[in-house]
């Protein structure tokens, strides 16, 4: 917790990790960091969201997009962030030589090169359930923000979120569908008193960003 590439936000946290294990881009633990997790059973729905919310302007807003390397919402994340060049964080269970699933190593390696690899432990260890609950708070300590897009009433994507709003943060999520499971959480959410995302505006808005800056952003890339 020493080292000056130490996340700050992170150390905020009550139980923040003594120790971060990375391979890749260390300068990214300094950029402003979004969260975005959500169901391993992702649907068409939550596939559109994503890449409405995931556009080119945000390359140029110095924004790290973290999220968790498991399957469905958080792989997407991680691919349409390598397919447009947005910087990403992926915050893995375990060691930081623990690929989970397998199935993701070739983006585990296509992010040590491209972005950032984290963990909270050296090499590879035995895995058990806790350590998931144990990266959720890493997923949720190092951004201001956390956005939750599809997830069930057992998702982890809810542990993130309440430790999220445990340490004080903001909360996101995508209202769904109240007959699929895998709007429950979200809507759950919801009900609790979480903020909504219905457009692509209303990320602008929590992000902060005057549409003058956006048009300079846009025609910029043109």
């Amino acid at each position: 917790m020493s080292d000056s590439k130490y996340p700050s936000l992170l150390k905020e946290i009550h139980n923040p990790p003594k120790r971060l294990y990375c391979k890749g881009n260390m300068d990214l633990l300094g950029e402003r960091c979004l969260t975005i997790v959500g169901t391993r059973k992702a649907t068409k729905y939550g596939t559109e969201v994503l890449n409405m919310l995931l556009q080119p302007y945000l390359i140029d807003l110095d924004i790290c997009i973290v999220s968790g390397l498991a399957k469905g919402i958080d792989t997407m994340v991680h691919r349409r962030c390598l397919e447009l060049g947005i910087p990403t964080i992926a915050v893995i269970a375990g060691g930081i030589e623990n690929i989970y699933p397998l199935s993701n190593t070739d983006i585990y390696e296509e992010i040590s090169y491209k972005g950032l690899v984290l963990a909270e432990h050296e090499g590879r260890v035995d895995m058990h359930k806790g350590m998931f609950p144990m990266r959720n708070r890493i997923l949720a300590g190092l951004s201001e923000t956390t956005i939750v897009i599809e997830a069930d009433i057992q998702s982890g994507s809810l542990v993130t979120a309440n430790l999220a709003l445990e340490f004080n943060r903001d909360v996101y999520t995508i209202p769904g569908d109240i007959t699929k499971d895998t709007s429950r959480g979200c809507n759950l959410l919801i009900k609790q008193g979480a903020d909504v995302i219905t457009c692509e505006d209303d990320l602008k808005q929590i992000l902060g960003i005057e549409a003058e800056q956006l048009k300079l952003i846009v025609d910029k890339s043109l």
